[in-house]
């Protein structure tokens, strides 16, 4: 049977790469937006972190921790653990069952197998990294997509085995 462990390692790979690359561009880049009323960067990160305490109250019912709002280098690099070790519960969730999950969210009670929440986490994650490379792009710094797919992934777990 396939299973979705490949998709979530290579989130959990690609979420520290883009953290890595964010942390060598000039400080200032926490602001930059697509265009007015959009989130910027710093928000799409944070919300990349906040998203991860979601699916972990999701399929865990453990209550989200508090989200910092990434706005500068250091903040940026404490929070990549904390996503890292967010990222490690749903591959170690991955190993369970696919059992219904029941929570609550903003509209009520709500309840979805485990492999939907696991897709989505790592649909959703990929989404943001494509809004934020295209708000580099639209201020002139490059994020290379292509260094973060899974061909990408496949061949630099190859090289570190």
């Amino acid at each position: 049977m396939i299973s979705i462990d490949t998709a979530l390692k290579h989130m959990a790979w690609s979420n520290q790469k883009l953290f890595h690359e964010i942390s060598a561009l000039p400080s200032d880049i926490y602001q930059l937006k697509a265009a007015e009323g959009e989130w910027p960067i710093g928000q799409l990160l944070t919300h990349l972190i906040g998203a991860a305490e979601w699916y972990r109250y999701c399929l865990t019912s453990e209550p989200w921790g508090e989200v910092i709002p990434i706005n500068n280098h250091e903040i940026l690099s404490l929070e990549a653990g904390k996503l890292a070790r967010l990222d490690q519960l749903l591959i170690n969730q991955a190993q369970l069952d696919d059992d219904l999950m029941t929570f609550d969210d903003e509209n009520g009670p709500a309840t979805y197998r485990r492999s939907v929440i696991l897709t989505q986490a790592q649909m959703h994650a990929a989404e943001h990294k494509g809004q934020i490379a295209t708000i580099l792009k639209m201020h002139g710094h490059h994020l290379d997509l292509d260094k973060y797919d899974v061909w990408a992934y496949t061949n630099d777990m190859k090289n570190t085995l």
